[in-house]
């Protein structure tokens, strides 16, 4: 099913298209957290060249070698042997034609042996820098290869010829999954399990919301312990994440009141934050044109494991599914008005090139204080400003207005008015008129 909706790395493809296609020696570091789609992109861009594709496991240094030597030798027929770096250097000189080197999970040959990043980088600018291979380096360890291939440190700085961090698949791919969804419940499902690929196609989009859900929550399904392995697999803590998690589902989001409520020293949470922001799972807001900070789930899935499956877990483990299921129906709607407002700021770009919100997003973020708070703002400092409210229910053409009226009152205390001023409402419907209506009601 993934296979015949790759869909949304196109951008992707085209960057590593790109490389292949340049004469000479290209070096491409790609990483990202575990499930995101990594080795599905690369087995995709490898398709019809010539390739050898290794996909290292923990084990000895010496292992790692024999195991590479193997796979060489089926992808190209020559019999190798001898340490990775010599492989490497003896396809360099020996292939004339253009071939795709692609080495993943690479953090487990550093873990074996950490002289091999430093051996990399001599035998790159003696060797490998003359050759015609494009050599591939991927891996889910996030933070590992920010420090040991991006940092300014590494002895392998300045010689990637290109690095991406894969990101989640947008909105659109769910959308196009559950094609025959309606918007609200393609808007459901993208906010259940967000743009990991491995999480949406646990879903089947022959089978009505209800439905998913209901396998999600099932114990022993995969998305019912996936952010418990998750964790484990990434933290060395993992009770420690799973406090703040927990804290922040309940609506503890700046960092004085996440600390209290999970238990951890104000002066290490920062640690733990830095953490979950380099694999995805939360991210900083920052109050546009101020300083303050507030902390949010960015992953949808995990916002709704900790939501639901983490509190019911007592209900769940005593199969009471149905209890269960009722429970997250009659308050999905509240769940998913965080969710819509998170869309709706992603979707900026997207609304801008089709001029429903007509301000381009130079700068856009959310603004907040005791008394008020602004779900979006989009500004083109100098120009035009556009604020925007945006509510997961169906309003009356009165209600909007009133909402209306008091998004031009709140924005009135900013300090972020332009020349030219839109004021927006987004919701599920206005009087009937369409599934998410986007009024601009006064300008």
């Amino acid at each position: 099913m993934l296979r015949k909706q790759f869909i949304d790395r196109y951008g992707e493809l085209e960057l590593l298209d790109g490389l292949w296609n340049r004469p000479g020696f290209s070096l491409f570091i790609l990483y990202g957290r575990r499930r995101i789609g990594k080795t599905r992109l690369l087995v995709e861009f490898a398709k019809g060249k010539k390739c050898v594709y290794y996909t290292a496991m923990e084990g000895s240094y010496d292992r790692i070698c024999r195991e590479f030597s193997e796979t060489v030798k089926r992808a190209t027929g020559v019999p190798l042997a001898g340490d990775v770096i010599e492989i490497l250097e003896w396809l360099a000189r020996n292939t004339k034609e253009k071939l795709l080197v692609i080495i993943d999970e690479f953090q487990y040959i550093v873990e074996a042996d950490p002289s091999i990043v430093s051996r990399l980088q001599r035998s790159i600018d003696s060797v490998l820098s003359q050759s015609n291979l494009m050599l591939v380096l991927c891996g889910s360890a996030v933070s590992f290869f920010k420090r040991k291939f991006l940092g300014y440190r590494s002895p392998l700085f300045g010689r990637r010829t290109s690095s991406l961090k894969l990101a989640p698949l947008s909105f659109k791919y769910v959308r196009k999954y559950f094609s025959n969804y309606t918007i609200e419940d393609a808007i459901a499902a993208y906010s259940i399990v967000g743009g990991t690929p491995a999480y949406i196609i646990k879903l089947d989009p022959a089978k009505s919301l209800e439905e998913n859900i209901l396998s999600i929550i099932t114990p022993g399904s995969y998305l019912y312990d996936e952010a418990v392995n998750f964790l484990r697999q990434e933290v060395r803590e993992p009770k420690t994440y799973f406090n703040i998690l927990a804290a922040l589902s309940e609506k503890s989001e700046k960092m004085s009141a996440l600390a209290s409520a999970a238990k951890v020293d104000p002066r290490t949470l920062p640690k733990y934050i830095e953490l979950l922001e380099e694999l995805d799972v939360i991210e900083k807001i920052r109050k546009l044109g101020g300083r303050a900070v507030k902390i949010g789930f960015k992953d949808n899935y995990f916002r709704f494991w900790f939501t639901y499956i983490y509190r019911l877990r007592s209900l769940l483990e005593a199969y009471l599914l149905d209890e269960a299921l009722d429970y997250i129906l009659s308050t999905l709607d509240q769940y998913l008005s965080k969710v819509f407002e998170k869309l709706c700021s992603e979707l900026l770009p997207e609304l801008y090139k089709h001029n429903i919100v007509p301000v381009r997003p130079v700068e856009k973020g959310s603004w907040w204080s005791k008394q008020a708070e602004i779900d979006i703002i989009v500004r083109e400092p100098g120009k035009a400003t556009a604020f925007i409210e945006v509510k997961w229910r169906r309003l009356s053409l009165r209600e909007a207005e009133e909402i209306l009226d008091q998004l031009e009152e709140k924005s009135s205390k900013t300090g972020l008015s332009s020349p030219q001023n839109y004021y927006i409402l987004i919701c599920k419907e206005v009087e009937e008129k369409t599934p998410v209506k986007i009024d601009t009601y006064k300008s």
